[in-house]
């Protein structure tokens, strides 16, 4: 993660607002859209190039990304909630689908995501859940902070009846 501040501050997406990018297979940045250098204050030629944690906030936990990561590497489709830190350390929350993005032989080759204004309602909850499992994380060495916050994930997913962290947004949009 990029160590920048943090201000507190709060950008809201407008509803008609979509950040589009894509990313190699490690994530680097290879396109970003219009908007997404407007809500995140890099220009395009700032993120064309860099890792997509560029914009990664402290507040989402390590495990969020490992799940991400196992989910769209295994050619599944993600949907979550994340909150992304702007250039200048303001936060911005957006629901994000990540795809994997594929060649004309069907080998994932990146990955495609469009990020939109979340459903302001839920936020408090995701903001709530998120500290639970960074607070679960901090607790283990680093190299077991994703198994475990997984772990917590998943029980929480489970007391809502739910298996997967996709199906579980789905639902509530």
């Amino acid at each position: 993660m990029i160590d920048r501040p943090v201000t507190g501050r709060e950008i809201i997406m407008k509803p008609t607002q979509t950040i589009q990018s894509r990313t190699d297979l490690r994530g680097v940045i290879t396109f970003a859209n219009q908007t997404f250098s407007d809500v995140s204050g890099y220009s395009r030629e700032e993120l064309i190039g860099k890792p997509h944690n560029i914009i990664r906030h402290p507040a989402m936990p390590r495990s969020v990304f490992y799940v991400l990561w196992e989910t769209i590497q295994a050619g599944r489709e993600f949907y979550g909630y994340s909150i992304n830190r702007a250039k200048n350390g303001d936060h911005y929350w957006v629901i994000a689908y990540v795809a994997p993005h594929y060649d004309a032989n069907r080998q994932i080759i990146g990955y495609s995501s469009v990020r939109r204004a979340p459903l302001r309602e839920r936020i408090p909850e995701w903001e709530e859940l998120y500290a639970k499992i960074r607070a679960v994380e901090a607790k283990v060495d680093y190299k077991d902070q994703c198994r475990v916050g997984k772990e917590y994930l998943l029980k929480y997913l489970k007391r809502s009846r739910y298996d997967d962290l996709t199906k579980y947004v789905l639902a509530g949009l």
